[in-house]
């Protein structure tokens, strides 16, 4: 399993300090208890065609046992390049009409990258629309509308959402596709068949503020 956390550095930053980075003492989904940290793993970021090396920590439940993989906000899980990157190419295909070559020249990614990212978020969007315009009506915003393409009313939804949140909870929620990474557990463009918001805080749709360490 893997618990997003609120990072307030960049990727960059993030990476340059290696198994050094600090990470805040979260608690286990289950248990509410906090993880002892334990070990961690190596992997790789693109950033706008820049791979990074960074490294994710691990932290262990001593009550139920669990361990969970530590991810910060700018990365998603089983995915290479960062949120915002995604989230950038996808608005550019859904609501600017680029093609894919052009957005994966600029990002420098493969197109065969963004298409499968146009594919997935097309298979998803009607979920993603339904659970971000359920956000909007839980921060207090009015319903948003339904109807025309999944894939813009997806957009359109999880930018609501994202700006209802940073009004309730103000800056802690991060950037647009940080807090999509964060809501959706990082499962926003998964393959598997989890459910996208699986292991929420039960107080709403924003992970807890992380214990200090």
């Amino acid at each position: 399993m893997a618990i997003i956390w609120p990072c307030r550095v960049s990727v960059q930053e993030y990476a340059a300090a290696g198994r050094d980075v600090e990470v805040p003492r979260l608690s286990c989904e289950d248990c509410r208890e906090p993880l002892i940290f334990w070990s961690g793993y190596p992997r790789f970021s693109r950033a706008v065609g820049v791979m990074l090396r960074i490294w994710v920590r691990r932290g262990i439940c001593s009550r139920c046992g669990k361990s969970h993989a530590l991810l910060p906000n700018f990365v998603l899980q089983r995915r290479l390049d960062l949120a915002s990157t995604i989230g950038i190419a996808l608005t550019r295909a859904v609501t600017a009409g680029a093609g894919q070559r052009t957005i994966a020249l600029e990002l420098g990614v493969p197109h065969t990258t963004t298409r499968e990212w146009r594919r997935r978020h097309r298979a998803r969007a009607p979920l993603l629309a339904a659970g971000f315009a359920a956000m909007v009506v839980a921060f207090g915003g009015r319903a948003v509308a339904v109807g025309g393409s999944p894939e813009r009313t997806a957009l359109e939804a999880l930018a609501a959402a994202w700006w209802h949140a940073r009004r309730r909870f103000g800056d802690g929620v991060g950037e647009t596709w940080e807090f999509v990474a964060a809501v959706t557990g990082g499962n926003w463009l998964s393959t598997n068949t989890t459910s996208l918001w699986a292991g929420l805080a039960a107080t709403g749709f924003i992970p807890p503020e992380p214990r200090p360490p």
